[in-house]
């Protein structure tokens, strides 16, 4: 088959019939008191927009100020963006839902109901080291609290976008902000034991870096999403403290448990360097002992 016809029929295939919407495009207006009409956003001028009920024949102009949400009519095909986001098929899912989303741009700074589908982007950047991207996308939805729980994760994500692209000092800001900073109890979430842990192992606090890691794994054993970033970060803290066989047993576990995953792949380049560092010592040690 044709290179540029296959890659239209996986598009197709992706998008479920999406299409690039030029104006109008379909929503739902909701204003104060949850006032809501449904109609079509003929286009938009600065800090407004015009928008046209469907009972109406003319459009009104409305503050971009004074509208509480819109309501986009949007296809995307979730199982589908699921599925790929497992096979870590992650340009593909960046693509797909990019030229999905693109139509609305102009309308990302008024809340909607796209910060479900922004927030898959907003984790995909992260975890493709697309840091300014990903803090792009949460700094917008940590902000927002319609939904407390896409709220606690977009937080979650810039302070660990802030913390991996070098600037901890602005995350432990965050943690403060977000009241974070507090002693870190057994019954914490994961995801604040972790970054806390993250940040401990940053500023050189090795041993209270691995307490609190060890929480996550003891305390929070059934949560896949942070007891492998957990146990990688262990390996890691290992490695710092120069117990390499510790490091690599720890490397070895998540190799055979963790196929095809972040941690997968971070324990591969793990077991690497620790087998230079292991020479490197080697010849330290050899030194050493001629010197003596």
């Amino acid at each position: 088959m044709n290179k540029t016809i296959l890659n239209s029929t996986i598009a197709g295939v992706l998008l479920m019939g999406s299409l690039v919407h030029a104006a109008p495009l379909p929503a739902e207006l909701v204003m104060g008191k949850d006032r809501s009409w449904k109609g079509k956003i003929i286009r938009r001028d600065g800090d407004w927009i015009e928008f046209r009920s469907g009972t109406s024949t003319k459009p009104i102009r409305i503050g971009v100020s004074t509208i509480k949400e819109l309501n986009f009519e949007v296809k995307i095909n979730t199982d589908r963006i699921a599925v790929l986001v497992e096979n870590r098929e992650f340009e593909r899912v960046i693509d797909a839902l990019t030229k999905t989303l693109k139509p609305f741009a102009e309308y990302n700074d008024i809340p909607s109901n796209l910060s479900r589908y922004t927030a898959v982007l907003m984790e995909i950047y992260y975890l493709t080291k697309q840091y300014d991207k990903s803090l792009e996308i949460s700094e917008k939805i940590a902000e927002d609290d319609r939904n407390l729980e896409l709220q606690t994760k977009a937080r979650v994500y810039r302070t660990l976008a802030l913390i991996d692209s070098g600037k901890s000092d602005e995350a432990k800001a965050l943690l403060s902000t977000y009241g974070w900073d507090k002693e870190t109890s057994a019954d914490a979430p994961p995801e604040e034991l972790y970054i806390k842990a993250k940040l401990m192992m940053l500023n050189g606090e090795y041993r209270k870096a691995m307490g609190v890691a060890a929480k996550v794994i003891v305390f929070h054993s059934q949560d896949l999403d942070w007891i492998q970033p957990a146990e990688m970060l262990c390996a890691e803290i290992y490695t710092e403290l120069g117990m390499y066989d510790s490091a690599d047993e720890v490397c070895r576990q998540i190799l055979v448990l963790y196929e095809n995953t972040p941690e997968f792949d971070q324990a591969k380049l793990l077991k690497v360097r620790i087998e230079k560092l292991r020479a490197d010592q080697k010849v330290e040690d050899s030194l050493k002992s001629n010197e003596a």
